[in-house]
């Protein structure tokens, strides 16, 4: 009997070692990320959030203005992640409105308007909505929402004051 259960047991070692193996190949590639001028959030009330936006996290861009400082007109540089191939307006159309760069970010949850608890390494601010049209929410990674940030010609660095 128990030599029957070894070729057994291989051969299910063997296929869930492929199907790991397989799973791991198809993870996505990171996404570049975007560099970007946005208002930090220092309220931990929803009903403060303008209409047409949201609140997410994202990186901070590291040396600049995000390193403590402010960047001009109060904005922060921040890095939301760049949108993976493919992904666009769920009308089949990769158009953006004037003026705006998309990206994803996680959104704040309840424990952020709850308790004010921001995930280590990131910082809260304000994001656009896309709107109706803009993704058919099929081809999001898991925990990224897509947001608009006003497109800027901002280097996002510091300028040493």
């Amino acid at each position: 009997m128990k030599a029957r259960l070894v070729p057994i047991l291989l051969v299910a070692l063997a296929v869930a070692g492929g199907a790991a193996a397989r799973a791991h190949a198809e993870d996505p590639a990171p996404m570049p990320a975007v560099p970007v001028l946005a208002l930090s959030v220092d309220f931990t009330d929803p009903a403060f959030v303008p209409p047409g936006m949201t609140v997410v996290f994202v990186p901070p861009a590291g040396d600049g203005f995000a390193d403590g400082g402010d960047g001009p007109g109060g904005l922060e540089c921040v890095l939301p992640a760049g949108l993976p191939d493919g992904f666009g307006f769920a009308d089949g159309g990769d158009i953006l409105p004037d003026g705006f760069v998309a990206a994803l970010a996680r959104p704040a949850g309840e424990v952020f308007w709850r308790d004010g608890v921001v995930p280590e390494g990131l910082v809260p601010v304000l994001a656009w909505l896309p709107g109706d049209g803009f993704a058919d929410g099929g081809d999001l990674l898991d925990g990224f929402v897509p947001v608009l940030f006003p497109a800027t010609d901002s280097p996002c660095v510091s300028t040493g004051g």
